[in-house]
């Protein structure tokens, strides 16, 4: 963008214009207030909590009328404006003329960008376009709902799952029974994570791994992997340095080759 432009859209944010026209115009979202859950805008402090976020663009609104309670946007530093939505009718119109087609709204690539980084731009998760669509032919047919909600694949699942469950009943009763207290307090997040790794990888896909090994080796690198990707989507330069100062690339390429080791159990119990 030319300094130019850039300073005409400076310009229009100091003087509060609205960027957007028609019938269902958004109102804008201020920057200081008191008592809001945070700023309406994701750094380093408070991109782990989206939710915040979504709530400080609506925090205020119930005072704005029609449109305007429900269609919010953000305008400042001479950056494009950015507009949330909880209308129905407006995120439909919006997915609805979004995609690769000419005259069409592009897909927002830069939250896979982080993705990209960790699997590669040809994964799944992060291609768009006719990669993607031709990718999304592919696995459409062992995924499709006839190919799965057939009665003797999901009894064969149902009773793979009773067995996982089953496991897990049995040691929460050994701890209480060794406890001798009436009653037990347990984290159920850690519990659900590996259950449900559990369960999608030896349930699902036919593979074999041992519930310690999940919950000790590979839920862990998920959830560093995870927090890595979010991370370097919101500041991948700071994080870079962040991550050569510290040592933890170290640490990222041990969690990325656990996940490529859990990725092959995996498949290995698939054609």
């Amino acid at each position: 963008m030319s300094f130019k432009a850039w300073s005409a859209r400076f310009l229009q944010q100091v003087r509060g214009v609205n960027p957007f026209a028609g019938d269902c115009l958004p109102t804008r979202v201020s920057l200081f207030g008191f008592g809001r859950p945070t700023l309406p805008f994701p750094h380093l402090w408070n991109y782990k909590d989206p939710i915040k976020i979504f709530e400080t663009f609506y925090w205020g609104a119930e005072k704005e009328t029609g449109s305007g309670k429900h269609n919010r946007y953000i305008y400042l530093a001479g950056l494009p404006p950015v507009l949330l939505s909880r209308d129905p009718g407006i995120i439909k119109a919006v997915l609805g003329a979004t995609g690769d087609k000419p005259g069409q709204f592009d897909r927002e690539t830069s939250p896979t960008a982080g993705i990209a980084r960790a699997t590669g731009e040809n994964s799944l998760l992060y291609a768009n376009g006719q990669v993607w669509l031709r990718q999304k032919r592919m696995s459409a047919e062992p995924f499709s709902r006839s190919n799965l909600f057939q009665p003797e694949k999901f009894h064969g699942f149902e009773q793979t799952f009773r067995i996982t469950v089953a496991k897990r009943l049995d040691a929460l009763r050994s701890r209480q029974q060794a406890s001798g207290e009436k009653s037990i307090r347990i984290q159920l997040e850690s519990e659900i994570k590996v259950v449900m790794l559990e369960m999608l990888v030896n349930n699902f896909f036919g593979g074999r791994v041992s519930y310690e090994e999940l919950r000790d080796r590979f839920v862990p690198a998920l959830v560093f992997l995870i927090d890595h990707m979010v991370s370097d989507t919101v500041a991948p330069i700071s994080q870079a340095i962040f991550r050569m100062l510290t040592g933890r690339n170290a640490i990222l390429k041990q969690k990325q080759a656990d996940f490529e080791a859990l990725t092959d159990i995996a498949l290995s119990g698939r054609a």
